[in-house]
């Protein structure tokens, strides 16, 4: 019912459009309905015996169109092909219009899905992308809507064509010769067979394929993503038999998808075949004892073909429905998931803030069975201050950076900014004002002017002049200017021409490019050396004086400078103070700084 419901929302949405393609459906239909009685007259009056008067419908309504009298000679013969050609050309036109209009809805539909997926995807939870694999997500937007595409258009095209064509050939078959009908019936009673044995079996093979499909380009995707890491580590035979296993159980299924349809072709021309074989002999039999003239053996030929169409169709458009169905329930699944609330739009909107930063009695955990990351941290930034916080792998010290930006909502406690709760906030409009560095620097298949120049409007003025402004700040503008093309540089997917240090560079002059009034570095100084960290730390210094900071960092120099540092250990605040505080305390702190102050003596 569900793909029903979908169907009959989409044709309600486009119903001008629909109703202009179903009346050239159905105009067409009648069309080609009535051009074998034009075929049976020109026959008939070219014959010996002449022709006789049809007492069928179609036949009256055939001779009532006519312009001219009934006549058996070669005027009225073309006469009649005339008719013919002219519903010949009015049927093209109904043809292009039903498939203009009826496909024009479906592919309205595969924009709409595609907008709506994109936009939903947009509003989804960090955790729902940590858990789905983007192949999988690019096959949804691609060979799911295509299925419910073919749906909405060539598959309700066809079986509309089928409802209005099939009845009214059979019933003038009838009209002609009722004998020679229910003949001409028994090869389409073994095609439904044939079509009712093999559709199941193509279907079970078109999913299977299609979830194939899924699986495979998830597993390209990852390893051109991570090419150099397959190279670092000689994985590339091992990941050549992977995408050959793979590869192998979609073919397989492909192979029997195409067997399988290959052997329905066979009967559906073995049928049509043994059809007009009957018809035929018994056709003659009619005509040899009068009850059939030579005219109505065409004719009745002709519509015997235009039944097998819609019986194959039938069997077609039936795989479709049921594939269509399968991807419209996959992508419920994303339209339906329930988007997070730090996502959707709505909240106060102010033109600025002033960057006070507090976070009182914060505890998160990912699941129930999950133990707290984060666990009663309570710390206040003044606006225009530094704090640092320090910990060991795992403390938590990024979960504070994604609870900041609303990537995630704490369990417990709540965060202010300005002394108003951040949920209050507008999400959109309050990470306009926070310029982040994440750990993982992720830089645009685009040129570094525009990775770094990401928060500024292309026509705003001095554009340029700032982007190398902040790009000097994050000490990197020497190593810009010796690229061949300099920020007009492309860079490869995720920035993989550059280096880890030269990627964390790039990501702090973009967070500065954006003139945040609160800034968050995510351990973004670990990729480079001591030296240049000391200039980049000093430039962020005078950058940002009047910019609330958090710097998370393993290093302890990195956030020595500070005017507050708070060490985190299992999620819990265990030290908080200055750097001379801390390794005056002798603890934590103390400790790492001992341990790093020693690794680089040995170094």
């Amino acid at each position: 019912m569900r793909t029903f419901r979908f169907i009959i929302a989409q044709y309600k949405a486009n119903l001008r459009w629909f109703v202009i393609g179903m009346v050239a459906l159905i105009l067409g239909s009648l069309f080609q309905t009535i051009s074998p009685i034009y075929i049976k007259l020109a026959v008939d009056a070219a014959s010996p015996d002449g022709f006789r008067v049809d007492e069928g419908i179609a036949g009256r309504a055939a001779v009532a169109l006519l312009p001219g009298e009934m006549k058996a000679d070669m005027d009225f013969v073309l006469l009649c092909l005339g008719m013919v050609v002219v519903l010949a050309l009015l049927l093209a036109v109904c043809t292009f219009m039903k498939r203009f209009y009826l496909i024009r809805i479906s592919r309205r539909t595969e924009y709409a899905l595609k907008k709506r997926m994109y936009a939903r995807l947009q509003d989804m939870p960090a955790g729902f992308f940590d858990n789905t694999r983007s192949g999988g997500i690019m096959s949804l937007m691609t060979s799911d809507v295509e299925a419910v595409r073919m749906m909405i258009g060539p598959a309700v095209m066809y079986i509309g064509g089928t409802l209005f064509l099939f009845p009214m050939s059979l019933l003038i078959m009838f009209s002609l010769n009722t004998t020679l009908t229910w003949l001409a019936l028994i090869p389409l009673v073994a095609l439904t067979g044939a079509t009712i044995w093999f559709n199941p079996r193509v279907r079970k093979y078109s999913l299977a394929s299609q979830e194939d499909l899924q699986e495979l380009s998830a597993r390209a995707q990852e390893n051109f993503a991570g090419a150099r890491v397959v190279k670092a580590f000689s994985r590339e035979q091992f990941e050549i038999e992977e995408l050959r296993r793979h590869g192998e159980t979609y073919l397989k299924n492909k192979l029997g998808q195409a067997r399988n349809q290959a052997l329905f072709q066979s009967c559906i021309w073995g049928f049509s075949g043994f059809g007009v074989l009957i018809i035929m002999y018994f056709g003659a039999v009619e005509v040899s004892a009068g009850r059939f003239s030579a005219g109505d053996l065409a004719a009745f030929i002709l519509y015997n073909l235009s039944l097998y169409w819609p019986m194959i169709a039938l069997g077609w458009v039936t795989m479709l429905f049921v594939r269509a169905s399968a991807s419209l329930k996959r992508l419920d699944a994303l339209l339906q998931h329930e988007p997070d609330a730090a996502q959707v739009p709505g909240g106060d909107a102010p033109a600025s803030i002033g960057g006070e930063v507090v976070l009182e009695d914060v505890s998160l955990r990912y699941a129930e069975d999950l133990p707290w990351a984060l666990e009663g941290v309570n710390f206040r930034v003044p606006p225009g201050k530094t704090i640092g916080i320090v910990g060991q792998v795992g403390s938590g010290k990024s979960t504070v950076a994604s609870l900041l930006l609303r990537l995630i909502a704490p369990t417990k406690g709540r965060i202010l900014i300005d002394g108003k709760p951040i949920e209050s906030y507008d999400p959109h409009t309050l990470r306009n004002f926070i310029g982040y560095v994440p750990q993982d620097s992720f830089l645009f298949s685009d040129t570094i002017a525009n990775n770094i120049g990401l928060a500024i409007e292309p026509q705003a003025e001095g554009r340029d002049e700032l982007i190398r402004g902040f790009t000097r700040a994050a000490e990197f503008e020497e190593e810009v200017l010796g690229l061949p093309k300099g920020y007009d540089t492309m860079l490869g997917e995720r920035g993989v021409n550059l280096s880890g240090g030269q990627k964390q560079r790039a990501s702090i002059a973009r967070a500065l490019a954006a003139q945040p009034t609160i800034l968050v570095l995510d351990d973004c100084l670990s990729a480079v050396d001591t030296d240049t960290e000391e200039r980049i730390l000093r430039n962020l210094k005078t950058e940002t004086r009047e910019i609330t900071t958090l710097i998370i960092a393993q290093r302890i120099s990195t956030v020595a400078h500070a005017d507050e540092i708070i060490v985190l250990d299992h999620g819990r605040i265990t030290e908080r103070g200055t750097d001379a505080e801390l390794r005056a305390a002798g603890g934590l702190y103390a400790d790492l700084a001992r341990r790093q102050e020693l690794a680089a003596e040995l170094a």
